[in-house]
This record gives structure tokens, sequence and C-alpha cells, in this order.
């Protein structure tokens, strides 16, 4: 399979991602869009609605990077990352919708699952990016960036849906306390996995996340201590980015070796 062949794929796979995506946000698939399960599981840690926004960023950043590396896939300088990249990038695709489909119908479980396939596969793009210099890899490093740092948190907000639509019962400790634990083991991760991809993009969208979940917390009139975590949150992914900005001496991603 050529090269040329793997990044014009790469655009059709995306194209036919986002008609998923379509038949998902507007309740196509199950009668039943994201949004509306999502309200149907609410957690006290799912952002306002509003904060979902974000993907309509991460798609457009993806849409423009996906067709680039198709125009430019004859350049020997795009060769080696398109190789790289292609097999987890179509495995975040297919995972994708997958996702899409399983939670419409409200397999919440079997869509978390997904959702971490999902996220490791956006992880090893990541890791593919920063290790192989090519072209435009400053905003390859942005896009990806994004995508995962929202979908480690989007996970987490997953598997606390996937528990309330199972009743569990939290061995006797209540909702609130554990939200607050999940906050703080989230902020706990999200510094790890920002640290250790060294991408001062990556806690971006987590602080847009926490953002958001101070907002839906707000005017739910939620738990104060939640609220303070919440913002806790939002200042700890901020202060990573300008760290992690720092420390890759003034650049979204580290050089390369």
């Amino acid at each position: 399979m050529s090269t040329k062949w793997k990044a014009w794929s790469n655009v059709v796979l995306l194209l036919f991602t986002f008609f998923v995506n379509f038949l998902g946000g507007s309740g196509r698939i199950n009668g039943m869009s994201q949004a509306a399960v999502s309200d149907k599981y609410h957690t006290l840690i799912t952002p306002a609605g509003y904060t979902f926004s974000i993907w309509g960023v991460i798609y457009s950043l993806l849409l423009v990077w996906t067709v680039n590396m198709a125009l430019h896939s004859k350049k020997k300088e795009y060769e080696k990352i398109i190789e790289a990249i292609t097999p987890f990038y179509w495995l975040s695709l297919i995972t994708n919708m997958i996702w899409i489909v399983t939670f419409s119908y409200e397999w919440v479980g079997i869509s978390t699952t997904f959702i971490f396939i999902y996220l490791l596969a956006l992880i090893a793009c990541l890791n593919s990016i920063s290790s192989i210099a090519h072209p435009g890899r400053t905003f390859s490093g942005v896009t990806f960036g994004l995508h995962t740092g929202w979908l480690l948190i989007a996970s987490v907000v997953n598997v606390a849906a996937f528990l309330v639509q199972i009743n569990w019962s939290g061995f006797g400790i209540s909702d609130t306390i554990w939200a607050g634990i999940v906050i703080i083991v989230s902020i706990v991760i999200a510094s790890y996995v920002s640290n250790k991809m060294r991408n001062a993009v990556l806690p971006l969208p987590i602080a847009w996340a926490f953002f958001g979940i101070h907002g839906a917390l707000i005017m739910s009139g939620g738990n104060n201590g939640l609220q303070i975590l919440a913002i806790l949150g939002f200042l700890t992914m901020l202060y990573l980015c300008i760290h992690i900005f720092i420390k890759n001496g003034k650049a979204i991603l580290p050089k390369n070796n």
C-alpha cells in the first residue's frame, strides 16, 4: 500500500467519521443523540453543554491536517510521518465511530471500552508526531494535542456515566465525595500524561473541561467544594501549558533528538 494511498484513505475515513458523528449528534442512531444520553446519565463531573463545542475546533483541525498530509503525500519529507501515524489514526477514527454507535444505543459500558482504545490510539499518534521530524510538526502537535487532551477527560466522564447507568452504590459514599475524588484523580492523571507527552497544548482542553464542570456545578447549584476543585483543575492545567511550553524551549513540542 503506497504512502499516497494511505494518506487519501485517511481523508475518506475521516469524512465517513464526520458523517457517523452527524448521525449520532442529530439523534438518527437509535433516536438518541450523544447529548441526550449524556443528560440521561448525568454526573456531577459532566461539563456544561457549551463545553462540547470544542469538538468543532478539533474536527476542523483534523480535516485541515489530514487533507494537508494527503496533498503532500508524494513528498519524501512527509512519507515517514504518514507511514508511522496511519495505523493508529485509522484505529482512532474507527473507535470514534464505534463509540458514537454504542453510546447512542446506551451501551455505555461497551462505549467505555472503545473510548479508552480511542484514547490509546491518539496517544500513539502523539508519540509518532513528537518523535518524527516532519513539515508542520507544530501544527500536528496542536491538532492531536487538543484531541488527546479532550478525550482524556471525556473518558473519565464516560466511566462516571456508566456507573450512573448501573446505579453503582459507591460503597455507601456520597456522590459528592466520589465526584471530588474523581476530579482530584483526573488532575493527577492529566498532569502525569501532560508531563510525559511534553505537548504544551494537551492540558488546554482539559482546562476547558474543568471550566465546563465548574460552569455546570454553578448552574445546578452544586457543592462549593466541587466548584473549588474544578477551578483548581482549571488553574493546574493552565500552569502546565505554560510550564511545558517553557520546558520545551518555548515550543509546543520538545525538539527532536
